[in-house]
């Protein structure tokens, strides 16, 4: 934590609080407390405030350094992510998403699209090029891009493919 004291000869800024700094300097007065150094000094030039004292190095960060020793500690094997999820952690992330809308849950629950909406999304699917029912062989539906049919696929929505009459 960085703290920004005003004294009668300027401004200081500072890592102790005002009780431990308080015997050197009488007169200290708390402005404001800041997370970073670089923070504290970017306030201190938009306030216009003459700094006379700053207690600190130029940077409180990771250091290059610091950053390469963490960025091998997370390397390969290490890495929480590096076998990927496992399958029960997979199964509930489903299961969670899957309930999420489900019923009652789901905004448009008890609600319907009203005229103007529906003739907007009909449009909109209109204007879809290259896109058509298809049914496969099996007579499940597919909404598909591509004009070639598969061999023993039909155009158009579901119909009854094997008639027993």
């Amino acid at each position: 934590m960085m703290f920004v004291y005003w004294t009668p000869a300027g401004v200081m800024l500072s890592d102790k609080t005002l009780r431990e700094l308080q015997r050197r300097h009488p007169k200290l007065e708390l402005l404001r407390q800041f997370r970073t150094i670089q923070d504290a000094r970017a306030y201190c030039v938009k306030m216009r405030f003459q700094v006379i004292l700053d207690e600190q190095p130029e940077w409180t960060g990771i250091t290059p350094e610091g950053r390469e020793r963490m960025r091998e500690k997370k390397r390969g094997n290490n890495n929480p992510n590096a076998g990927g999820l496992s399958p029960e952690h997979r199964a509930k992330i489903s299961r969670n998403k899957r309930m999420a809308y489900r019923g009652e849950h789901n905004p448009m629950w008890n609600r319907r699209h009203n005229s103007s909406t529906r003739l907007l999304i009909g449009l909109a699917n209109c204007r879809r090029r290259g896109r058509r029912w298809a049914v496969d062989a099996e007579g499940r539906e597919h909404f598909i891009a591509y004009h070639t049919l598969p061999p023993g696929w039909m155009w158009g929505r579901k119909r009854n493919v094997n008639p027993s009459f």
